[in-house]
């Protein structure tokens, strides 16, 4: 998968790790696991929280759970530098307005539906005109040139 599309992917796939983060310490491989002990003291807010989204999880349909579970398999399969930026770009959509996360999820549907040739010549295009203000690529040499 070309570089952008999967870090585009990644980026989208960010949403699920919020759901997936329900249970940050549940096993992937049982569905009635509930979360163990946490290794360090949560505050009675976190726990609560914690609690809430384990409770969110298990109501979900059967079939949401297991895709749940296998985008949480996939995200531990990643490399460390690519988890964190799977965590950062989900930072920085948590942060967008309602109306933008919109705006984005109807142009990434329209992307989706081009043919694969279309598809490479956007990324092409959008690589070559460079990133939009405030999206940084993490690629950087120590003189800050991409």
């Amino acid at each position: 998968m070309p570089g952008r599309a999967r870090h585009l992917r990644a980026a989208l796939s960010a949403a699920a790790l919020c759901l997936a983060l329900l249970a940050p310490s549940a096993r992937a491989d049982d569905p009635q696991s509930p979360p163990p002990p946490p290794k360090e003291t949560l505050t009675p807010e976190k726990k609560k929280e914690v609690r809430e989204r384990w409770e969110q999880f298990q109501k979900l349909p059967p079939e949401r759970q297991q895709e749940l579970r296998e985008r949480m398999k996939q995200f531990r399969s990643l490399p460390k530098e690519e988890r964190a930026r799977v965590r950062q770009n989900y930072q920085r959509w948590q942060q967008l307005t309602p109306e933008k996360r919109q705006e984005l999820r109807e142009k990434y549907q329209r992307f989706q539906q081009l043919p694969p040739d279309k598809q490479q010549k956007v990324r092409e295009k959008w690589q070559k005109r460079g990133k939009p203000e405030g999206q940084a690529d993490n690629k950087q040499d120590k003189s800050g040139k991409h």
